[in-house]
C-alpha cells in the first residue's frame, strides 16, 4: 500500500497541462481566475487524501463540467468601460514618476545585482562603442569626395607566362587617352610617387616621406580645400608645390609661404603656389607634399611608364561602358610596343597566354577591397570590419544575456511582489510597463558609465588601433541620438523576456509559493549561460591561434640573419665620401662588416622590378621579376647564404654583368641543371641601349624579403650596390656608445641630420598591422570572458542563496563541505562542457579561414581548444567557488532560519 503524499509533495504535484490550456481557452477572462483557481485548490486537496493520479482524474472531470454556454459568455465591453470610469485617469508624468521612484527602491534594494548588472553593461556597450567607432571610419575612407560615387581608381591587370599582374597604377598614357576616347570619361589626373626626399629649408634639412607629384587639376578632382593660392593654377608650371597646412606651418611658421621656396633633393629648388587643408585619416594615400607631375620624368610609352591614374565620370555614365572601351587600347597602342619589347607580335604574344587590361576601382573600395602589388599605403581587409562587426554583436549580446539572466532569476524573489500588487488592482499593461522602467532606468545608468570608461580608454585604444578618435566622434549628433536610440532598444529588448514573465504570474500559484519552485529550473537561463560560453569559448580560441601564427612568423627563419644589424639612413648625402665613410665604419671594433644596403628585405627599402628574358636552349620566356642591387659584402652583412656558385667579387670585372638568382627564381625560370653559366637579359624600355645580357654566377638560398603573407618570389642580385643606406653587422652589448661613435663620425662628413634603425625592429613593423589584429581580438576576448564571469558570479551569488535552506538540512544529514561545493558547481560545468563542444567547431572553422591569407602558416591543433576549454573551466570555478564556498561553510542553523 503506497504512502499518502504530503501537502509539501503535493505542492510540486499539477494538474494536467492540457486540461489547464482546454480551460483557459473556453472559460471567459472574467471568470478563469475564480474558476481556475478554486479548481486547483481543490486538485491540491485531493492530491493529499485520494492520490495524485485520482487527483488529476477528478480535476479533468471538472474540467468538462466547466464546459458550459455560462462559463463561456464573455463580458460585453460597457461594463468594462464602466468599471474603469470609476477611477480617475492618472497623468502620464505622475505614472512615470511612480515607475521610476519604484525602479529606484529596487534597484537601490538588490545592490549587489544592479552593480553586477550596470558593470556588465557598461563593460559590453563601452567595447561596442569603440569597435562601433573603429568600424565606422574604416567604412569612411574617401567617402568624403563630392563626387565619390563617380570617381575611380583605373589599375592594371595582366599575364605574363602562366603568371598574373596586378598592379595598382596603369600605364602613363592610361589616362589622357580614356579622357579623349570616353566621351562619359570627365576628368582624369594623375599622380607619381619618387621616394622620400632630403628637403632644405634654409640651414635645416628634414628628410620628408610623404610627397607626391600629380596633374595640376589633383584638387578639382579630390576635395582637398585650397587654403591659399589658386586652385586651377597652383600645379601648372614645373618645379611648383603645394603644401598641406600642418607642413607649410612646420617650415614657415605663421608667415605665408607663397612665393617662398624649398629644396627638393636632385629635383632642385620648388617654388610655393598653394596651402591646402591637411589630407584627411580616411583616404587611401597620405601626401603632405604635392609637387608638380612636369618635374618628373614620366616617360610616353605604354609599356615603360606608370602613374596612379584617377578618373571622375559624367553623371550617368556606366563604368562598364568605359571599360568596353578600354579593352581596345591593347591592340590599338601597344601592339608595336610588345614586338619592341618582347619581340612578337600581338597575335603570338596573346597566343602564348599572355595579356594586358584595366580595372575601374571605385574609389571609396579601395582601403578595405584592394590589395595589389604598389599599392600608394598598405590597405584594411573587409573582412577585419565583418569580424569586429560581429565581436561588438557577441559582447553587447553577452551583456544583454547576463541582464536577462541575472534578471529572470531574480524574479523569483519578486513573485510575491507580483502576486500583491496583481490582487490589489495592478492590470498586466502596469507591471510591464514598471518592470520595463527599470531595465531602461539601468541600460541609461550604464551608458553613462560606457561613456566614462570610453573617456578613460579612448588615448590606449587610439594607440592600439593606430587611430585618432576624439570624444566629439562619439558626442556628435547622428552618434549620440543612435546610441540612445540603441541603448533604448537594448534595454526594452533585454528586460522584455523578465517582464513579461514576471507579469504573467497567477497571483494564487505565486501567493502559494510554486512559482519560486519553477523558476529554479528554468531552461532558458542554462541557455542563455551556454551561449555566453560559446562566444567566450570561441573568442579565447581564436586568440590563441592569432597569437600562435604571430608568434610563428616571428620565430621563423626567415633565410637572413636579422638581429644585430644596425642600418643608416639616407647615405646618398655622402655622394663621393661614401666609400671611405664606409671603410671608417668598418675598422671600428664593435662593427664586423657594413654593406651597402639601399634594397633591404625589411621597411622602408628601394624597388626594382625589371621584365627579365631568359633563352635556355629552344626554350625562351620573358618574366616580370624583382630585383636587388648590391655590393660584395651584402649577402655576408646580412647572412644569406648561397646555395651554389659564387659571391660577387672585385677580383672579378666582368661581374658587372653578372647576377644571383634566388632559388624561387631558378624555380620560376624553369633552370632543370644548373643554372650556373646561364645568361638572362633585361627588357629595359625598349630600347637597344637599355637591354643588357647578364650571366648567373650563384644561387643564393631563399629568405623572405617580402611579408610572410606571400609565397618567396623570384628575385635578381645585381652588382652594384644602393648608396640610400648603409647596413653594419654589429656585435656589442653597448649600443648607445656605439651609435655616439657612428654620430660623431656622420657629422664630421655632413651637416643631414643622422638617423638609423635596427633590421630586427624593422622586420616587426612589416607585422605590426597583423599584431593590431591580435591584440585588439585578445583584449575583446577578454572583456568578452570578463562579462560572461560577472554574469556568472552574480548567478552563483542568486542561485546559491535560492538554496541555502537545503543546504542547511544536507549538512545537518552529514554532506561534506566538498560534496556541497560539487553539487554546486557540477550545473556551470555541464554548461561550459556543452559550450566548448559547440564553439570548437565553429571557431576551428573561422579561424582555418583567417589563416589562408598566410602562404606560411599553422595548423589548427587540438590542444588550442583544449587551452581554451581548460581556461574557460578554471575562470567559472573561480568566479562560482566563492559563492560555493561561501554556502558551504555556513552554520546550518543560520541556513534553516533563512525561509
Amino acid at each position: 500500500m503506497g504512502r499518502k503524499p504530503t501537502s509539501s509533495q503535493s505542492g510540486r504535484q499539477s494538474p494536467p497541462r492540457w486540461a489547464d490550456r482546454l480551460l483557459e481557452w473556453f472559460v471567459a477572462p472574467h471568470l478563469l481566475e475564480y474558476v481556475q483557481g478554486d479548481l486547483h485548490e481543490t486538485f491540491h486537496k485531493q492530491v493529499i487524501e485520494i492520490g495524485p493520479t485520482r487527483a488529476r482524474r477528478a480535476y479533468i472531470r471538472a474540467v468538462l463540467h466547466c464546459l458550459t454556454p455560462f462559463f463561456a459568455k464573455r463580458q460585453t465591453a460597457e461594463p468594462s468601460r464602466t468599471i474603469e470610469h470609476k477611477y480617475p485617469k492618472p497623468m502620464l508624468s505622475a505614472m512615470l514618476s511612480n515607475y521610476l521612484t519604484i525602479a529606484f527602491r529596487n534597484l537601490w534594494r538588490h545592490k549587489a545585482f544592479t552593480a553586477i548588472n550596470i558593470v556588465g553593461l557598461a563593460i559590453g556597450l563601452a567595447t561596442c562603442l569603440l569597435i562601433v567607432l573603429f568600424v565606422l571610419h574604416e567604412l569612411s575612407y574617401d567617402r568624403y569626395h563630392t563626387h565619390a560615387d563617380r570617381l575611380y581608381r583605373v589599375t592594371l591587370y595582366g599575364r605574363m607566362d602562366a603568371k598574373d599582374i596586378n598592379l595598382a597604377y596603369a600605364y602613363g598614357p592610361t589616362g589622357q587617352t580614356l579622357l579623349q576616347e570616353c566621351p562619359g570619361v570627365e576628368a582624369v589626373t594623375r599622380l607619381r610617387r619618387e621616394g622620400a626626399f632630403l628637403v632644405k629649408h634654409g640651414e635645416n634639412i628634414v628628410k620628408e616621406e610623404n610627397v607626391a607629384f600629380v596633374d595640376s587639376n589633383f584638387f578639382s578632382v579630390f576635395n582637398f580645400p585650397m587654403l591659399k593660392g589658386n586652385q586651377a593654377r597652383a600645379l601648372v608650371e614645373p618645379n611648383t608645390l603645394v603644401l598641406t597646412e600642418t607642413i607649410a606651418r612646420k617650415y614657415f611658421g605663421q608667415t605665408d609661404p607663397i612665393g617662398k621656396t624649398l629644396s627638393m633633393g636632385n629635383l632642385g629648388l620648388f617654388r610655393i603656389t598653394g596651402v591646402c587643408e591637411d589630407v584627411p585619416s580616411n583616404t587611401h594615400f597620405h601626401y603632405d607634399m604635392f609637387g608638380s607631375l612636369q618635374s618628373v620624368k614620366t616617360g610616353n610609352k605604354w609599356l615603360a611608364s606608370g602613374a596612379y591614374t584617377y578618373v571622375r565620370l559624367r553623371e550617368g555614365y556606366s563604368i562598364q561602358q568605359v571599360e568596353g572601351i578600354s579593352r581596345g587600347f591593347v591592340s590599338k597602342y601597344m601592339a608595336s610596343e610588345i614586338n619592341e619589347f618582347f619581340g612578337m607580335t600581338l597575335s603570338e604574344f596573346l597566343k602564348k597566354g599572355n595579356g594586358f587590361g584595366f580595372v575601374f576601382q571605385p574609389i571609396t573600395s579601395i582601403h578595405l577591397q584592394s590589395n595589389l602589388d604598389d599599392e600608394l599605403a598598405p590597405n584594411s581587409d573587409i573582412k577585419y570590419v565583418y569580424i569586429f562587426s560581429v565581436i561588438a554583436l557577441f559582447i553587447l549580446l553577452l551583456a544583454c544575456i547576463n541582464f536577462m539572466n541575472l534578471s529572470t532569476v531574480g524574479s523569483a524573489g519578486r513573485s510575491k511582489e507580483v502576486g500583491i500588487r496583481k490582487v490589489l488592482g495592478s492590470v498586466r499593461k502596469q507591471l510591464v510597463s514598471q518592470f520595463l522602467t527599470e531595465s531602461v532606468l539601468l541600460t541609461f545608468l550604464a551608458l553613462g558609465l560606457a561613456l566614462g570608461l570610453v573617456l578613460f580608454l579612448l588615448p590606449s585604444f587610439n594607440a592600439l588601433a593606430g587611430k585618432q578618435f576624439t570624444l566629439g566622434a562619439i558626442l556628435n549628433g547622428k552618434m549620440l541620438v543612435g546610441v540612445v536610440i540603441a541603448c533604448l532598444v537594448i534595454g526594452l529588448l533585454a528586460g522584455s523576456y523578465p517582464a513579461f514573465v514576471l507579469s504573467s504570474f497567477k497571483p494564487i500559484t505565486v501567493l502559494n509559493g510554486r512559482m519560486q519552485v519553477s523558476l529554479r529550473s528554468g531552461w532558458l537561463r542554462n541557455a542563455l549561460v551556454t551561449v555566453q560560453f560559446v562566444v567566450s569559448i570561441g573568442m579565447i580560441i581564436a586568440t590563441i591561434v592569432a597569437n600562435q601564427q604571430l608568434r610563428f612568423m616571428q620565430n621563423k627563419k626567415v633565410g637572413f640573419d636579422k638581429e644585430q644589424v644596425l642600418v643608416l639612413h639616407d647615405t646618398q648625402v655622402l655622394g663621393p665620401k661614401l666609400n671611405a665613410f664606409k671603410d671608417d665604419l668598418a675598422k671600428l671594433a664593435s662593427v664586423i662588416q657594413v654593406s651597402k644596403a639601399g634594397f633591404l628585405p625589411a621597411g622602408s627599402s628601394s624597388q626594382s622590378v625589371d621584365g627579365i628574358q631568359i633563352q635556355d636552349g629552344a626554350r625562351s620566356g620573358v618574366y616580370r621579376t624583382k630585383s636587388y642591387y648590391v655590393d660584395d659584402d651584402y649577402l655576408s652583412t646580412l647572412g644569406i647564404r648561397l646555395a651554389q656558385g659564387r659571391n660577387f667579387s672585385k677580383a672579378y670585372p666582368a661581374d658587372k654583368s653578372a647576377v644571383l638568382l634566388n632559388e624561387a627564381a631558378v624555380r620560376e625560370y624553369g633552370f632543370k641543371n644548373s643554372p650556373i653559366g646561364k645568361q638572362l637579359s633585361t627588357v629595359g624600355d625598349g630600347t637597344e641601349g637599355s637591354k643588357q645580357t647578364y650571366t648567373v654566377i650563384g644561387v643564393v638560398k631563399d629568405f623572405h624579403f617580402e611579408s610572410m603573407h606571400q609565397r618567396i618570389a623570384p628575385l635578381l642580385l645585381f652588382y652594384g650596390g644602393d648608396n640610400g643606406q648603409l647596413a653594419l653587422r654589429i656585435r656589442t652589448d653597448d649600443i648607445p656608445s656605439l651609435l655616439s661613435t657612428i654620430e660623431q663620425r656622420w657629422k664630421a662628413e655632413t651637416a643631414n641630420p643622422f638617423a638609423y634603425s635596427f633590421l630586427n625592429e624593422r622586420f616587426n613593423t612589416m607585422y605590426q598591422s597583423d599584431q593590431r589584429i591580435g591584440q585588439l581580438v585578445s583584449i575583446f576576448a577578454g572583456l568578452a570572458v570578463m562579462i560572461a564571469c560577472l554574469g556568472l558570479f552574480g548567478l552563483a551569488a542568486f542561485t546559491t542563496h535560492q538554496r541555502t535552506k537545503e543546504i542547511g538540512v544536507r549538512k545537518v544529514l552529514g554532506a561534506s563541505i566538498v560534496s556541497i561545493i560539487t553539487l554546486l558547481l557540477t550545473n556551470y560545468l555541464k554548461l561550459i562542457f556543452v559550450a566548448l563542444l559547440i564553439a570548437s567547431p565553429i571557431a576551428g572553422y573561422v579561424m582555418s579561414q583567417w589563416l589562408r591569407d598566410f602562404a606560411y602558416r599553422i595548423e589548427v591543433e587540438w590542444w588550442f581548444f583544449a587551452l581554451a576549454g581548460g581556461l574557460a573551466i578554471l575562470v567559472a570555478v573561480l568566479t562560482v567557488s566563492y559563492q560555493a564556498i561561501k554556502a558551504a561553510l555556513m552554520n546550518p542553523v543560520k541556513s534553516l532560519r533563512t525561509e
